[in-house]
This record gives C-alpha cells, sequence and structure tokens, in this order.
C-alpha cells in the first residue's frame, strides 16, 4: 500500500487562522508519500525516512505497545510514537490487525522548507489507519489544521476553523499574473508548534483584525491586477506586524525591492512570497545579494486544478 500527501504554503491568515479568520491555503506540486510493506516479524514496527532517497531517520516500535525499541533520533522518535499512539486511539486494534510492517517515507523536497512535511506526515498515517487527518492533527498539535486538509486537495481553498471542526471552500486562485508572482525560501525554518504556542500566549483580542484579514484573503485571491493584489498584500503584511509586533519582511530584508514581499507561515524564515516586475534572471541576481539562492515562480510550486 502506498499514499500521498500534498506539501502545502499558507498564502494568507497566518496566525489568526487560529482564530478564525479565513486563510488562503495552497497544496505545493511537491509532497511525501508513505509505503507499508509487510514484515516478518509480527512483534516489530520498522521505520525508515527519506529526504528524496537519503535515508534521515530510522526507528522501530514494539507492536502492541508502540514503545520504542530503537531510533536513530529519539526526539524525532517521540513526536512520531506520538503520532502512532494517537492513531491507535482513533482506530483501535489497528496495529495488531496489521502486525509486523515496514514503513518507507520518502519526501520529495527539501525538510527544512517547512512545506510540509509533518502535516504530510499525519495526513499519511490517517489515509492508512482509515481516520480523519484532521482527528488526528488534532490529537498532535495546537495548530489549525489547515495543513493536513491542504495535503489531500488539489488546488487552493479558503480554510476556516469552526469550533472542533473546519469549513474549507475551493477557490480559483490561479493570476492571470502568477508569472510575477515567486516564493523563496528565506533560509531558517521555521517551528510552527512553538510559533502557535507564542501566538496563544498573547492573549490579545483581535476581532477586528480576524474579519479585516478574511476580507483581504479574499482580495488577495480575486486580484484582477498586480496592482490591486500588491496593495492587499501590503495592508496584510502592515496588519500582522502591528499584531505580531514584529517588523514587515520588506522593512528588515527587502527594503530595495520594487515590489511587495510577503511572509507566509510562521514569520522569521520559512517560505516567502514576493511580487517582481522584471526578469527572473534579474530576481535572481537580486536574491543572490540577498544570500538566497532557492526561488521558484507560481506555476512552478502551487498546484492548480
Amino acid at each position: 500500500m502506498k499514499f500521498y500527501s500534498h506539501g502545502k504554503l499558507l498564502i494568507s491568515g497566518e496566525y489568526l487562522v487560529l482564530k478564525g479568520a479565513i486563510s488562503l491555503a495552497a497544496p505545493v506540486n511537491f509532497g511525501q508519500t508513505l509505503e507499508v510493506k509487510v514484515s516478518d516479524d509480527n512483534s516489530l514496527l520498522t521505520w525508515e525516512s527519506y529526504e528524496y532517497d537519503k535515508l534521515w531517520f530510522k526507528a522501530q516500535f514494539h507492536i502492541p505497545t508502540l514503545k520504542i525499541i530503537y531510533s536513530s533520533e529519539p526526539r524525532t522518535a517521540d513526536r512520531l510514537g506520538r503520532i502512532l499512539k494517537a492513531t491507535g486511539q482513533l482506530n483501535p486494534g489497528f496495529f495488531e490487525k496489521h502486525g509486523g510492517v515496514k514503513i518507507e517515507v520518502r519526501t520529495g523536497f527539501d525538510l527544512l522548507w517547512g512545506l510540509g512535511s509533518s502535516s504530510g506526515l499525519i495526513s499519511n498515517i490517517a489515509l492508512w489507519a482509515e481516520v480523519s487527518p484532521f482527528a488526528l492533527h488534532k490529537k498532535v498539535s495546537q495548530g489549525s489544521g489547515y495543513d493536513v486538509v491542504c495535503a489531500q486537495e488539489d488546488g487552493p481553498v479558503f480554510f476556516k476553523i469552526q469550533e472542533e471542526s473546519y469549513d474549507v471552500q475551493k477557490v480559483d486562485f490561479n493570476p492571470s499574473f502568477s508569472d510575477r508572482i515567486y516564493f523563496i525560501y528565506l533560509g531558517n525554518k521555521q517551528n510552527s508548534d512553538e510559533s502557535v504556542n507564542e501566538f496563544y500566549s498573547r492573549k490579545v483580542n483581535v476581532r477586528n483584525e480576524i474579519e479585516i484579514v478574511s476580507k483581504l484573503s479574499q482580495e488577495i485571491a480575486f486580484a484582477e491586477n498586480l496592482y490591486d493584489f500588491e496593495k492587499a498584500v501590503r495592508e496584510h503584511e502592515k496588519l500582522l506586524s502591528s499584531v505580531l509586533q514584529q517588523k514587515k519582511l520588506k522593512e528588515e530584508r527587502f527594503s530595495d525591492l520594487d515590489g511587495e514581499v510577503k511572509s507566509l507561515g510562521a514569520w522569521g524564515g520559512d517560505f516567502a512570497m514576493l511580487t517582481w516586475h522584471r526578469s527572473k534572471q534579474e530576481l535572481i541576481k537580486y536574491l543572490e545579494s540577498k544570500k538566497i539562492q532557492t526561488v521558484f515562480t507560481f506555476q512552478e510550486l502551487v498546484k492548480i486544478r
């Protein structure tokens, strides 16, 4: 058996999505597979994780207790063990029924990029165990869950938390000016759980901001021209900068950019979206001066229906 989940990008609504704002999210053209193979030892679950084709993590768990017998990285094994045990709670007897198995996980993108290696893992395990990916996510994470939802979508969506569930609506986010939109890796992978916890700890009233960001998500998705798109991006950055009490990315690193730049997801280091009015070759040269080497066009990265 083999399962596949897409990586993801949160285009708008970061942080405030946790409080009920409408966010614009998109699956990407890279993803993660989970393959289940039968093993001879019914008491062992053997796990191997690959980044592209390079083995980076290996562990063994006892069935049915899911106790760690061996791991190459204890912290990763602890996290994986919690996900597996939560899976067993949602589908009691699942691991005993399957007996010994070998799991091979292969991620088709750089793990440092923050494109959803964890959410893809949760999604694939849930598909294997025939449980709700969102329910499994809720058991092991405080995040919004947009990422595990995106993992099985075939294109961009509006996502909104609704009490213990969520609402998702497909959206045709493929601007006519998409050749002016790029995505760059800023070079400093963020810990999503830590960013979420820090935001929750602020305990500030953001009711008005939720409404504004929800409108901006729609303005970004439905902008008819680059000018309107950049205006919505600029307003979004200004508002989140105020909420988070952090400098805008353009102010901090791209003050000379002839265009707009927007943080995506946890502020501070994963991917960012920017607009550029000249050739891609000129953009690459500009980014090299900022010590940024990873850049994708809109069509290269965003999965479109």
